[in-house]
């Protein structure tokens, strides 16, 4: 169902994709009053398809969004190694239950009142077509954490 269709991989630079998806939210981050921190700690050309990656990281932000309905901040950083890019973002939201973790990757399963339960199962089919990995594990100190690893060189796909 939330398959990704084939792979139009060009240069991109990660934090460019990130730039255009806190553009295009802009709005929603003033009117819930979210406080956005980068941290970049180098460049991060790959081979990828940016707009596969740009709805990936739209669907992870607009998660955290909703857990923060009160405001809050957002820490996205990125940082890699010879091998692989990481991208991490974290949030003050509530968190998610154990049971939720349990079937957070399950298609069609949500715990909001609006909504389909394939966001986050388009996400993972996104990194992992890029053979990337993600993972999403509640932070101690509040809110959620979602890590995604994604190759720095291009592989045979």
């Amino acid at each position: 169902i939330a398959k990704p269709k084939n792979l139009n991989l060009q240069p991109c630079q990660i934090e460019q994709i990130i730039e255009k998806n806190l553009s295009f939210l802009d709005q929603q981050i003033q009117e819930q009053n979210i406080i956005i921190e980068k941290k970049i700690y180098t460049s991060s050309e790959i081979m990828a398809d940016s707009s596969m990656l740009y709805q990936a990281f739209l669907n992870i932000l607009l998660n955290s969004f909703q857990a923060m309905e009160n405001g809050g901040s957002i820490i996205i950083s990125i940082f890699s190694d010879d091998n692989d890019l990481f991208i991490t973002f974290e949030d003050q939201g509530k968190g998610i239950t154990d049971d939720a973790m349990k079937k957070i990757w399950t298609p069609f399963f949500t715990t909001k009142d609006t909504g389909t339960g394939l966001g986050l199962s388009i996400v993972k089919n996104i990194i992992e077509s890029h053979l990337g990995e993600i993972q999403i594990s509640n932070r101690t100190s509040g809110g959620v954490q979602v890590e995604i690893t994604l190759p720095v060189k291009e592989t045979d796909r």
